[in-house]
């Protein structure tokens, strides 16, 4: 992680009790009721001309993760639970996304205050987590998540490495795993059995100009995978989202700029639809946008006061419900505003 991030991370503390504005597609501005943990969605104008957007739903926050010292920014969802990595002392726990439930479920061989960034989970609910200075990918086996004897030491794999940077992590139909490479401009893969990652594209993106913006170095920030196979990355710095091909052989096609806005400005979690339809969280702006398969952008939901969005980072649907993790940089919309605390956000589409 760059110093200037660290420098960022050693600002966070507070909490927030501003409420958030709506902002519907014609522009007309509503109040939103003053309360710091629910609040309507709101939907604005698509870049290309009008786009319906999902009906609006409530914004949330769903769970409390640690304690006032924690931090998380990945997130997985298997089986209708959603799970986390804690920074603060490698901490993994589980979210019932039935009833936000939170349960400690096991811990990570990593050193105090580590970051930890993307978190996935396999067809068998395995729990995976980058962790971006060693570049090592951990792996929990699913049947050791909550027993009473859990160990670190003894039920965490380090399941890949030499993946520098590590930060989104998704796994594709075939059970080979795909990791962003955050700052280290790079894209990586694995395949099923881990080992020594291999280097997919590197260097295929360019860092802002803006030297006023504190994460631009995140040049390969998340990671999405279509329906077929093809891989999506996100530059926090510039706000563009782009899809590098995936042909036979794991080689690498075409690399194509899918969207460029700088409403996507912090772009960094990214889940690709079915059918084709991009959704992104952009920290920077608090925001969670949607992106056509032919590059139109709708701003679906906009918190600028950061009453329930504080820079969010990855996030999972499950239903018609997204959960994000508030990474609680104090930039961007989040410049004026401090939390302590781990926070899962969600948001009700359809």
């Amino acid at each position: 992680m760059p110093s200037s991030a660290r420098r960022t991370l050693g600002l966070v503390a507070g909490a927030a009790t501003a409420a958030l504005a709506i902002y519907f597609l014609r522009g007309t501005v509503r109040p939103a009721v003053p309360t710091p943990d629910t609040a309507p969605l709101a939907d604005t104008a698509a870049v290309h001309g009008a786009s319906s957007a999902p009906v609006a739903g409530q914004a949330r926050i769903f769970a409390t993760i640690g304690d006032s010292n924690s931090r998380i920014e990945g997130v997985a969802a298997h089986a209708g639970k959603l799970y986390v990595a804690d920074w603060k002392d490698g901490g993994v726990y589980s979210v019932d996304a039935a009833n936000g439930h939170v349960e400690r479920v096991g811990q990570l061989p990593t050193k105090p205050g580590e970051s930890l960034l993307g978190v996935a989970t396999d067809s068998a609910g395995n729990v995976y987590v980058g962790a971006p200075q060693t570049g090592i990918i951990y792996r929990i086996d699913a049947a050791k998540l909550g027993k009473p004897d859990f160990k670190a030491r003894k039920d965490v794999q380090a399941f890949a490495s030499g993946a520098a940077g590590a930060n989104g992590l998704t796994f594709d139909a075939n059970g080979h795993l795909w990791v962003s490479g955050g700052d280290a401009n790079a894209v990586y893969h694995v395949g099923p059995k881990g080992g020594q990652a291999k280097v997919f594209a590197k260097g295929y993106t360019m860092v802002s100009n803006d030297t006023t913006m504190p994460v631009r170095a995140y040049v390969t920030n998340g990671l999405g995978i279509d329906s077929a196979g093809n891989v999506y990355t996100a530059n926090t710095g510039t706000g563009e989202i782009t899809r590098l091909e995936v042909k036979p052989g794991y080689e690498l096609g075409t690399i194509t700029s899918v969207a460029k806005d700088e409403r996507l400005l912090g772009a960094d979690g990214i889940i690709v639809m079915p059918n084709g339809d991009i959704w992104v969280t952009a920290n920077y702006r608090n925001a969670l946008a949607r992106i056509t398969p032919d590059g139109v952008v709708t701003i679906v939901a906009h918190d600028p006061t950061g009453a329930v969005l504080h820079f969010p980072a990855e996030f999972k649907r499950i239903g018609n419900t997204f959960y994000m993790a508030n990474l609680n940089f104090p930039v961007g919309a989040n410049h004026a505003t401090k939390y302590k605390g781990a926070q899962i956000a969600a948001i009700d589409v359809q």
